[in-house]
């Protein structure tokens, strides 16, 4: 070790040890990730850390953006828009993110929206609803509205079986869950289809026996829930214990679309129908590559979550990169909007956007044998 016995050059050796970690440090390009790892949303939020993980990973394994490595900072916001704010706060002031990667959830993401839109840093969410647009220009999204991927659930349902009468149940407290529903509901009616009912729950529902005991008294062909995946199957379990005849199908959002959902239904919810953005398989090269390094890293093949979030860091990426070798939050956000051809491992495989809005193609899955595959 060596010891400076002259204080001002003690001073000026340590200002040169300190800058030069600094400047290291400055290399590196702060990205905050900001998922509900545990809580209500934790069945999305725990794939999604580890999809975003990844990409950063293998982004990081190539030598980075312009030479630069990501700096990959997780938080949990625990599904809590308390917990959200603060981290939203805490990711611009205190770790100085460049870009902000979540939340998870609608709920949390349009709660926070107001907070990104005002400190001027992009966030690149996993919201559903346009909702999150409102507060300004600061905040984007990956995954696509309801607007555009409900009304697929609707002409496949009238083009390819014969459903025709149909109960909604939906969350009333979350937004895109109930947008869902909205663009279900719409082109199903106008197509010739019947809503029979119409039935708000909240999220914290756990007794649905008397919801149960009301539908099965109805003349119906499916009941369509958007709820999370979690209650979806309660749902679905307490209406086949209320006697819901076996010939009434399920039909669900993107959210039903949960191994846990599959587990915890087993046989009930055999022949249910879901839209979806991703389903295990797709031959693409892109695709096969996630799905081997997925499970390499993380030992289980990857879920519908897991690959929207790798999909959304894979266009993070993309924006930082095309900000330039300097990136600044301003350049980032203007780069976001110029982006197109994103290649992606959901939807047809390149992320595209108008004005913000996403539109890159999906897939109609139904349960056969206890896994969701692509519908016929």
């Amino acid at each position: 070790m060596q010891i400076f016995r002259n204080p001002v050059r003690a001073l000026a050796a340590c200002a040169l040890i300190a800058g030069a970690a600094t400047a290291a440090h400055a290399q590196d390009i702060p990205v905050v990730s900001i998922q509900s790892v545990t809580g209500p949303v934790g069945f999305a939020g725990a794939g999604y850390q580890k999809g975003i993980r990844l990409a950063i990973e293998e982004a990081n394994a190539r030598g980075g953006v312009h030479g630069r490595k990501i700096n990959l900072i997780e938080r949990d916001d625990g599904s809590d828009k308390g917990q959200a704010i603060n981290l939203a706060n805490q990711a611009i002031d205190r770790d100085r993110a460049l870009m902000v990667l979540g939340p998870s959830a609608t709920t949390t993401g349009v709660t926070v929206a107001p907070i990104f839109n005002d400190k001027k840093t992009v966030s690149l969410s996993f919201a559903t609803s346009e909702a999150i647009f409102k507060p300004g220009p600061w905040m984007m999204k990956l995954q696509q509205s309801p607007a555009t991927m409900s009304p697929r659930s609707a002409q496949y349902v009238l083009e390819k079986t014969p459903i025709r009468k149909v109960a909604l149940v939906f969350d009333r407290t979350n937004e895109g869950l109930i947008e869902y529903k909205t663009y279900f509901r719409d082109p199903f009616k106008a197509g010739g289809g019947t809503i029979v009912a119409e039935e708000a729950v909240v999220g914290s529902d756990s007794n649905f026996m008397p919801l149960a005991t009301k539908l099965k008294g109805m003349d119906l062909d499916a009941v369509y829930i958007s709820t999370y995946g979690e209650q979806a199957a309660n749902i679905i379990l307490q209406l086949r214990q209320a006697g819901m005849p076996e010939k009434v199908r399920y039909i669900g959002s993107i959210a039903m679309v949960t191994q846990k959902f599959l587990t915890m239904t087993g046989a009930a919810s055999e022949g249910s129908i879901a839209v979806s953005d991703y389903v295990a398989g797709i031959d693409r090269p892109l695709n096969k590559a996630f799905e081997a390094n997925f499970k390499k890293r993380w030992g289980d093949a990857p879920d519908n979550w897991a690959a929207s979030a790798y999909s959304l860091a894979l266009v993070g990426l993309a924006a930082i990169e095309a900000a330039g070798p300097n990136p600044t939050r301003e350049a980032v956000r203007e780069a976001f909007h110029k982006i197109r051809d994103v290649p992606i491992v959901v939807g047809s495989g390149l992320w595209n956007h108008k004005d913000r809005i996403p539109d890159y193609g999906a897939v109609i899955l139904t349960v056969k044998d206890g896994k969701f595959a692509l519908a016929p």
